[in-house]
């Protein structure tokens, strides 16, 4: 992460700064300031990429994932049937819980399912 600094020289009630620059009083004492940079630099996140389309769902694990919103239960409820009918061979999981997934149960979701939607509402 680097790190960028301003150097200002403060003469009285003067200041000279990046183009700036006033007329000093003489009998004022120049105080130098560095001033620094909060914002940084922030590495960007890992990048995946997805994993290729299946080219066929039958025989397949689909996990549904929703956050457990009112009235929500009936829309997957339909997917979960639109699923059976289109592949009746299709096993449908469902999960459900916060917003945010998180790292332990996607791990399990990942070991459990080959594929999962993911919905949420609010």
């Amino acid at each position: 992460m680097r790190n960028y600094a301003w150097i200002v020289t403060i003469v009285g009630a003067a200041f000279l700064a990046t183009g700036c620059l006033a007329a000093p009083s003489p009998a004022a004492p120049a105080v130098t300031l560095i001033v620094m940079n909060p914002r940084g630099e922030i590495a960007p996140p890992p990048i995946f990429a997805p994993r290729p389309r299946f080219s066929d769902l039958s025989g397949k694990k689909i996990g549904i994932y929703w956050n457990g919103k009112a009235g929500g239960n009936y829309f997957w409820n339909i997917i979960e049937q639109l699923l059976k009918e289109k592949l009746p061979n299709t096993t449908v999981v469902r999960y459900n819980g916060a917003y945010d997934i998180g790292d332990p149960l996607a791990a399990r979701m990942a070991a459990e399912v080959d594929a999962f939607i993911y919905g949420v509402g609010d």
